[in-house]
């Protein structure tokens, strides 16, 4: 399986000191929320390593700060499990699930989620919002709603026969993947918030853009090969190899050649925040906050490919048809009887 492993990323890695204990605490908590109920599973879910990604993602966050990382990205994963192309679902039973998933997120106090997943990402929900700005959870909240909503899309795509082409793919990826979300975690674990006034600064997007699809096309280099397997045709590599006519071996040096582009950019663009926030009247709160959020993103970037050297996520070939997972998990969440 190819892996992005050997591409020359110009940010240094790191990993949290916290991560085998940390490990260890999401697996109590994904077999108290009933996401991990058979052994089957629970090999699948421990073969991901999603403790050892989050702690490459969120080095330096504190205990508390780091399980939430590794829960709402569990449970991202998940929701990408539950609705994987291999099973080819219909496009109206994916959005009727989904609109499910999007009620937690929609709903106030009192709300009784009717899933396992839907329970989950609830949990992981109310966890993000303590303590946070209204501005902030609303845009978060934003963030989790772009890559629920991006699953109906998906499904209609794989019925269809068009090929999408490069750019319209990046901007459906952009919300399909979990990186808008995993970025939000970098400030809700390290105890700082981006204004939206600064987030709208031109360089600031571009920056959050870069980002996204550095990680997501990262992704897609290692994942073809089990994409292929499965007939999903989501992935940059297979978009570019269909677009231009490409040998696999041409597209998949051409995603690297994006990586590589994307990440000098990234680099240029940086280096340019402070002047930038200065011109635009931000306050040095403000400024502290948009220079903490660049330098967090490029940890994450850095430690990204390391992940990838270890899961097991992508090694694993599921057939067309099959379920990702075993467990089905929009299953009805069964309450205690009140005593």
């Amino acid at each position: 399986m190819p892996r992005a492993v050997n591409f020359a990323l110009p940010f240094e890695s790191a990993c949290n000191p916290d991560r085998d204990a940390a490990r260890l605490r999401n697996l109590t908590w994904a077999r108290r929320l009933g996401l991990v109920t058979n052994a089957v599973d629970e090999r699948r879910y421990l073969s991901w390593d999603i403790a050892d990604l989050t702690a490459r993602w969120l080095p330096h966050a504190a205990g508390p700060e780091l399980d939430l990382g590794i829960d709402a990205i569990v449970v991202g994963t998940l929701i990408d499990e539950q609705f994987d192309g291999a099973r080819e679902l219909p496009p109206d039973q994916v959005s009727e699930s989904c609109d499910r998933l999007l009620e937690v997120l929609r709903s106030g106090a009192g709300y009784a989620p009717s899933s396992v997943l839907a329970a989950a990402l609830a949990d992981v929900w109310e966890r993000t919002c303590r303590g946070a700005s209204l501005e902030w959870a609303r845009r978060a909240a934003l963030h989790w709603q772009w890559f629920i909503e991006a699953f109906p899309k998906e499904a209609r795509w794989r019925q269809g026969s068009a090929h999408l082409a490069r750019d319209n793919y990046l901007a459906l990826r952009r919300e399909s993947g979990l990186v808008s979300m995993m970025v939000d975690l970098i400030e809700k674990a390290n105890g700082f918030e981006t204004t939206e006034r600064a987030r709208q600064l031109p360089n600031v997007q571009r920056l959050l853009i870069l980002a996204v699809d550095v990680i997501d096309t990262m992704n897609d280099v290692c994942s073809v090969d089990k994409e292929v397997s499965r007939g999903d045709v989501h992935n940059l590599v297979l978009v570019l190899q269909a677009e231009q006519g490409l040998s696999r071996a041409a597209a998949m040096a051409e995603a690297y050649d994006c990586m590589k582009r994307w990440c000098d950019e990234y680099v240029r663009v940086a280096a340019q925040l402070a002047e930038d926030c200065a011109q635009q009247g931000l306050s040095g709160v403000e400024t502290d906050a948009v220079l903490r959020l660049a330098r967090g993103i490029e940890a994450a970037i850095g430690g990204h490919p390391d992940w990838y050297q270890g899961t097991g996520r992508y090694d694993t070939r599921i057939p067309l048809g099959e379920a990702a997972y075993t467990e089905d998990l929009m299953r009805p969440l069964v309450r205690e009887p009140r005593v």
